[in-house]
């Protein structure tokens, strides 16, 4: 059985990985291949605080479906730092007539004579060179000194891996750009949930908003800050103020007589819809709670949150795409969404409009009564879009499926 191992700390694993094992597995004809997460690198400290086990729940994320890829905790089970050649050791023992293919990066091959025992290695495994753009050298010259140096049974691959880095993937998370191109969906959902490398501040807000909310509740809430991370670089917008609208724009999803109460204590009369279902308030008192259980100073976020439901006439970009994110993040899965997301990347105005126009429809058809609030950002912009076009600024973009949203 040929077996290849790709060792790393995988923090986190990110496309670059999934296509470089899947390359080698391909052109090197190996059976399967073997994502070994480290516990304990010895060359290096991990960055983020994330833990191993979430570190290894990543992995198998990312590999889910992928055949003939697989993930390994025999390093997280072992104290101390890891070591490639102990791990070496371990899996021949375990799998007898295995033969193993060590796969690395051409930045790790220029570190490998200093890696323990790295002749003992080297005579146990083949080791298969992934090049690196941006790696100064030709990586068959290290190679070659290798093979003469130790007669090592060294290879590179006849393929070029992806210019990303987990470093990279880290750096955009706590900018709060986006990371959809670069990891698997899986493990961009789990680095979300769990606001792993984001700064500390704002991790703080999160847990406390998932204490507060129920999982389902929260997990919208994730989305929609993912949706508005995402629509805020598309269209020009500050992340960070996209990202924490879009996280606590439900934090006042709370039960009725809460919001009665809370209401009450802010001094705010509720209009005969909201007499009649006490959760349409939820957006106003978010933006309360937000300033005041949160510690969100920034009006333009306090008034995304704010407007978020029916929107308003004078929406400026970073509410619009607060108001759009809560209809089309990632968990959201009604007729017409999809629809609704491709046009969300090309007419963010035009996109906004549909949602309105769905949620008009909707509305009558469940013979449901409709806010004052909703139609006069509707008729808004309307008559916004409708002068563009007279005025030759855009094209009619529409889609035409019925909306359904949430009760």
């Amino acid at each position: 059985m040929q077996l290849g191992l790709f060792g790393g700390s995988f923090n986190p694993i990110h496309n670059g990985h999934v296509d470089m094992a899947r390359r080698a597995k391909s052109q090197f004809d190996l059976d399967g291949v073997v994502f070994m997460v480290a516990g304990d690198p010895p060359h290096k400290t991990l960055s983020g605080n994330v833990p191993a086990e979430a570190r290894f729940a990543m992995v198998q994320a990312a590999l889910l479906g992928e055949e003939g890829l697989s993930a390994s905790r025999l390093e997280l089970a072992r104290p101390g730092k890891s070591y490639t050649v102990d791990t070496v050791r371990t899996v021949l023992a375990e799998m007898p007539g295995v033969e193993l293919s060590l796969i690395i990066g051409e930045d790790m091959l220029l570190n490998l004579p200093s890696w323990r025992e790295v002749e003992t290695l080297l005579k146990l495994v083949r080791v298969l060179v992934i090049a690196r753009p941006g790696i100064s050298g030709d990586p068959e010259d290290a190679a070659q000194v290798l093979r003469k140096r130790y007669n090592a049974r060294i290879e590179v691959a006849p393929f070029l891996g992806k210019d990303i880095s987990s470093t990279h993937v880290r750096t955009c998370v706590h900018e709060a750009r986006p990371i959809s191109g670069l990891v698997p969906p899986g493990v961009e959902r789990l680095v979300y949930e769990n606001a792993f490398y984001q700064e500390e501040a704002f991790a703080q807000k999160q847990e406390k908003l998932r204490a507060l909310l129920n999982k389902k509740r929260y997990e919208h809430s994730v989305g929609t800050m993912r949706c508005a991370i995402s629509l805020a670089a598309r269209w020009g917008v500050d992340g960070k103020a996209a990202r924490l609208a879009g996280l606590l724009h439900d934090c006042a999803k709370l039960p009725p007589e809460r919001l009665v109460q809370l209401a009450a204590q802010y001094g705010l009369e509720p209009d005969a819809y909201e007499k009649e279902n006490p959760g349409l308030m939820h957006d106003r008192l978010g933006a309360c709670l937000a300033r005041d259980v949160y510690g969100v100073q920034e009006e333009a976020v306090l008034e995304a949150i704010r407007s978020h439901t029916y929107g308003k006439p004078d929406m400026t970009a970073l509410d619009e795409i607060i108001f759009l994110a809560d209809k089309i993040e990632p968990t959201r899965d009604y007729p017409g969404v999809d629809t609704l997301r491709v046009l969300a990347e090309a007419d963010l105005e035009s996109a906004v409009l549909a949602c309105m126009e769905r949620v008009h429809a909707h509305l009558l058809e469940e013979k449901r009564p409709i806010k004052p609030e909703g139609e006069a950002a509707r008729a808004a912009f309307r008559n916004r879009i409708e002068a563009q076009k007279r005025a030759g600024a855009r094209t009619d973009i529409e889609p035409d499926q019925k909306m359904e949203v949430e009760s």
